[in-house]
């Protein structure tokens, strides 16, 4: 078998063969600037992703070119039967592929119907000679020690204000890495902490306002329960993401520290954290407040929840208990009460043209 052979690369991608993959690509080299191992498992994944679905090989294959940077570079379109896509360019020097590259601006020789773009990229902390300057190395090693100092708090009961002290003083790396989520690997495991610890400094700051809010609560009448619902509809008081409460958090003022829901579903590799430990005796109103809210806000969401017919008056609503009360127009003095303008129904225009 010629090693370099495209037909051969083009077989092994068509039928989602990664072992002839593995064999037909060369070792020493480079593809989309990573090793062949990590190009060769990426592809993996998204073919596992796609035979999940039911799609176990590539029904098209069609020539085409790049249609921006590269326009000197071939390659082909892979078409699934539901018309999922993956373009690659194929770089070739002295007749032998030296590089495979995913194209974003592919231009097909026919016209086709593509859905859905199979995706995937890397950073620049993946690129085989990666080589970072001295400030990026700088960066990875403080995230580095900022991430050691939090693991710190595994397998431990740790004060929410010793917890909520990491945050502060790892603000200014924080600024200086949160736009680098799609550039480098390293920082991903940092800012899934620092965006989870983000929510127990709110819950502490939410205090006093939380406790004020508890005072003010009054089931007696409906009326009173949507008064107080409206009232801190939007006062981003309650805090519920971050955190697992224990079995008996009641008693014993321990939560779970929780970051995988807080972060982005696509995205680099984490760590998620089920050991670390949080005494939130000092706090924990801003926790029974937002239970309690949660608690009436989904009874009287459901009980008010907007009808068929006020969705073709209305259009969309927000999950907000105020326009459903708006479009039913129930409690506008309690509406008026807190500034909330009246919901608008959808233009005679719109309407016709929906």
């Amino acid at each position: 078998m010629n090693l370099n052979n495209k037909e051969t690369i083009i077989k092994a991608i068509t039928e989602m063969d990664i072992d002839l993959l593995n064999v037909v690509l060369d070792n020493d080299k480079a593809y989309m600037e990573v090793s062949k191992e990590l190009f060769i498992e990426t592809l993996s994944n998204e073919f596992e992703s796609l035979k999940k679905q039911g799609v176990t090989k590539f029904d098209k294959v069609i020539k085409g070119v790049c249609n921006s940077s590269c326009s000197d570079c071939g390659g082909y379109t892979f078409l699934t039967k539901n018309n999922d896509y993956l373009d690659l360019l194929f770089k070739e020097e002295n007749n032998e592929i030296v590089d495979l590259f995913r194209c974003s601006d592919f231009k097909n020789e026919e016209n086709l119907i593509k859905k859905k773009c199979i995706y995937f990229r890397f950073r620049k902390d993946d690129n085989k000679n990666y080589n970072p300057s001295s400030n990026i190395s700088l960066l990875q090693e403080q995230v580095e020690i900022a991430v050691k100092e939090f693991e710190k708090f595994e397998n431990k009961i740790t004060d929410i204000e010793e917890f909520v002290f990491w945050f502060k003083d790892n603000k200014k790396l924080y600024n200086s890495v949160k736009n680098f989520d799609w550039h480098y690997n390293f920082v991903w495991p940092f800012l899934s902490i620092y965006v989870t610890i983000e929510n127990f400094n709110e819950l502490v700051n939410n205090h006093n306002s939380a406790k004020k809010a508890l005072a003010k609560f009054d089931d007696s009448t409906e009326k009173s329960m949507i008064d107080w619902l409206i009232k801190y509809e939007n006062s981003g008081v309650g805090v519920s993401r971050g955190y697992e409460k224990t079995e008996n958090w009641k008693k014993t003022n321990l939560i779970l520290f929780k970051n995988g829901e807080t972060f982005f579903e696509t995205g680099g590799e984490i760590k998620l954290y089920k050991k670390v430990l949080i005494d939130v005796k000092k706090y924990k109103e801003t926790i029974d407040f937002t239970d309690l809210y949660h608690k009436y806000f989904w009874e009287y969401e459901k009980k008010y929840s907007p009808t068929k017919e006020l969705f073709e008056v209305y259009g969309d609503f927000e999950i907000e208990l105020s326009e459903y009360l708006s479009a039913r127009n129930l409690y506008p003095e309690i509406l008026k009460k807190y500034n909330i303008k009246p919901k608008e129904k959808k233009s005679t225009t719109t309407a016709n043209n929906v």
